[in-house]
């Protein structure tokens, strides 16, 4: 290994997790590098989150414009041209790689490309290159799940269909979590048919199912069937046709395409981590609660490829991926929390969750209230003609502390902030429903719902 390149830390993965790592060394003089096998930016706004909704925000309007046409709009019909959509997300994406590479030369971070596979505890190995670090932090982030049965490999991913140029007549999407359904809204409000596969009882399990309930039937007046307890078994060609087997059926269906949906796991592949002594299993790379490699102490990971308790989010590859600088900076200290981090669902309507939902509440033995209402009536709705609004708040049997906060509609991806702040800070209903808010907002029907 003569010539070999020598770094206080490289970074494994341009993502959220690494590029917040890096940046965060480098600002504290580290002498830094980062490295990926693909372009620079990772998967949130490349291949992921911010293409996605570019794509959801042309169903949003097709989809509110379809609301509206009682309400004075008549200016004719409208559609989407999936052709034009696909170019628009790529004006965005597209130039992210270059100016993701020139702010990291701005703060003298080597940007390096390849695949990068560990040649010992600390050096790592790019093409016919060597670089050694003192710290080296693994952000590779995951990939669709292998699933056992004969044609999977026929099954399109994430990325495919994010880059549909010509959008198919006819989507099979397996599984009915948050891919599958943000997808099929977006290809539905399109005009493609669209059907969810799902081997459980109900989609979208770590969401309230009542709210789920009301998202089942918004999403089936908007032509998406929803298939539950079956699974594909088996993927069949027929010329360019592809034959779907149900596992719980005789029934096969046919589509033009068929994609993954059915979750992801941690991309462990390629990297020679048994040569870096750094201990993984199939959940992913084995971290402390410093996020501190168990076997190599060298070796830090974040986000989606750790086997930590943190959910597949771009915010908490963020969170973990800063905690892991800042414990190689200045020593083993700061801890992730994992407590009463949001999520939502960017279906039509938006679905969002923070905190305990009952069973959490139940499970835990703590005694508890709740309190759901559908609000389809209710101002923020009607005025969009939204059909299908409701939420669900679970306080503490005295109603002196929020548990949980749920909510499906207009604008739930904003107010579900305020209910995390409240949750996080200690916030009683009481002060939060005392709180004097804009209106008419969304956020104003917080004092409805407490």
């Amino acid at each position: 290994m003569n010539n070999t390149q020598k770094y206080d830390f490289i970074a494994i993965g341009s993502g959220v997790a690494g590029s917040t790592a890096v940046i965060e060394c480098a600002r504290h003089g580290l002498k830094t590098a980062i490295v990926d096998n693909k372009p620079y930016g990772g998967t949130c706004p490349l291949r992921g989150s911010d293409p996605k909704k570019i794509l959801l925000g042309a169903a949003e309007l097709y989809d509110w414009f379809s609301r509206m046409k009682n309400t004075g709009i008549i200016n004719g019909d409208i559609r989407i041209d999936w052709q034009n959509l696909i170019q628009y997300k790529c004006s965005y994406t597209n130039n992210i790689p270059m100016k993701v590479e020139q702010s990291l030369k701005k703060m003298s971070i080597d940007s390096l490309s390849g695949n990068a596979e560990f040649a010992n505890e600390n050096t790592l190995k790019i093409g016919d290159k060597f670089y050694t670090a003192d710290n080296i932090l693994v952000a590779s982030g995951s990939v669709p799940t292998k699933l056992p049965f004969n044609g999977a490999e026929m099954m399109s991913s994430s990325d495919d269909f994010l880059s549909l140029k010509t959008l198919p007549d006819k989507i099979i999407f397996v599984g009915g979590g948050f891919i599958s359904m943000e997808f099929a809204q977006a290809a539905a409000r399109a005009g493609a048919k669209s059907i969810i596969v799902h081997s459980g009882e109900r989609i979208l399990l770590g969401f309230d199912k009542e709210l789920v309930g009301l998202l089942n039937k918004a999403a089936q007046e908007s032509g998406i069937d929803i298939i539950v307890n079956n699974r594909v078994s088996k993927i069949e060609t027929d010329g360019d046709t592809l034959i779907a087997h149900l596992s719980n059926s005789e029934e096969t269906i046919r589509a033009d395409m068929i994609v993954h949906g059915a979750g992801r796991m941690a991309n462990v592949y390629n990297m020679n981590l048994e040569t870096g002594n750094v201990a993984y299993d199939s959940g992913g790379i084995k971290v402390n609660e410093y996020m501190q490699n168990t076997s190599n102490s060298s070796v830090y990971a974040a986000g989606d490829v750790t086997d930590s308790e943190g959910p597949y989010l771009a915010t908490v590859a963020a969170m973990e991926g800063r905690i892991a600088a800042e414990n190689i900076i200045h020593g083993n200290k700061r801890k992730p929390q994992y407590e009463n981090i949001p999520s939502v669902v960017f279906t039509i309507p938006t679905l969002a969750s923070v905190g305990m939902q009952e069973e959490d509440a139940a499970k835990a033995g703590i005694k508890y209230n709740s309190r759901f209402q559908e609000t389809s009536d209710w101002f923020t709705s009607y005025r969009v003609g939204e059909k299908y609004s409701g939420y669900k708040i679970i306080t503490d049997e005295n109603n002196t502390k929020i548990l949980g906060a749920h909510l499906l509609g207009p604008s739930s991806e904003d107010v579900i902030n305020l209910f995390t702040f409240a949750i996080n800070r200690g916030i009683t209903p009481e002060e939060m429903k005392n709180m004097v808010y804009t209106y008419p907002t969304a956020s104003s029907d917080i004092v409805y719902m407490l």
